[in-house]
């Protein structure tokens, strides 16, 4: 099937549904990730040092975004290669890494199920809360490992199964149609047997730490309308709620949201699971 421009085209014509990878560049192109993605840098900090990288290294950032933890990499020493799916990410890590001021990094346009690139090419892969969107995730993990060398890293992050993003995320479901053919939801890259079972026994020493950010809000309610302009992940599902529902799910969301709001800081706790192995 076509992607990119002619896709929708393709797809009006044929009435087909869209591919996992149409259905991603869509996600990731709507809203304003450029808007929420400084509120992860300090996960993007903890994850390249989890993942040990350091001077003259080749790393790749799967599902780089806005090159967040590529441009940390860069600035350690390391050779890097960033990948997404998303063309506008790609623009904005670009211009991101020219004004770091540095350059020994390659942009690349890819699926993180399916990575453009050889076997065993990097001493480090790591993702920051990309790879966890892909499709199929069996698919992922493999891809993973397959561009990592015997011996080196493989790192990601996700947000735990008990963080504000899936409670988020499991008000808005009770809110909308059934979904008669469910993917796995992309959080069960935060539980530990869940990754010890889809990277199996192609690593060694596997082990995780925690993590929180901070994303600074006023209020619960603030939070919520930021997330419902800048983020796609909930554009696009937020489409299908009907208008009558749309106040009891602003309450809902602000309910939940409150949980894991802290009034003396004006944050909200995103707790998140760093995953580091060794490739064997």
């Amino acid at each position: 099937m076509t992607s990119g421009p002619d896709a929708d085209a393709e797809r009006a014509a044929t009435g087909s549904a869209p591919s996992p990878t149409e259905r991603a560049r869509h996600v990731w192109s709507i809203g304003s990730y450029e808007a929420i993605a400084p509120d992860f840098l300090p996960m993007a900090g903890h994850l390249v040092r989890a993942a040990d990288v350091g001077d003259g290294d080749e790393v790749l950032d799967v599902a780089c975004g806005t090159g967040n933890a590529a441009i940390t990499a860069a600035r350690r020493g390391a050779r890097v290669t960033g990948v997404d799916i998303t063309p506008s990410m790609l623009e904005g890590a670009r211009e991101n890494a020219a004004v770091a001021g540095v350059e020994d990094v390659t942009w690349l346009e890819g699926d993180a199920a399916d990575l453009p690139l050889p076997d065993d090419a990097f001493d480090a892969t790591f993702s920051c809360v990309g790879h966890v969107f892909a499709e199929p995730p069996a698919a992922t993990a493999r891809e993973l490992l397959r561009v990592t060398r015997p011996g080196g890293r493989v790192a990601f992050t996700s947000w735990t199964p008990e963080s504000v993003v899936p409670a988020m995320a499991k008000s808005l479901q009770a809110f909308l149609p059934p979904d008669p053919d469910p993917s796995p939801p992309p959080v069960a890259w935060g539980a530990p047997d869940v990754v010890r079972e889809r990277l199996g026994d192609r690593v060694e020493d596997l082990a995780f730490e925690t993590g929180t950010v901070l994303p600074r809000a006023v209020s619960p309610a603030h939070f919520w309308e930021d997330v419902r302009r800048d983020s796609g992940l909930f554009i696009l599902p937020l489409e299908a709620v009907d208008e009558a529902d749309r106040a009891a799910l602003h309450r809902e969301m602000v309910e939940t949201v409150d949980r894991f709001f802290d009034g003396d800081e004006n944050a909200v706790r995103m707790a998140y699971r760093v995953a580091t192995a060794t490739v064997a």
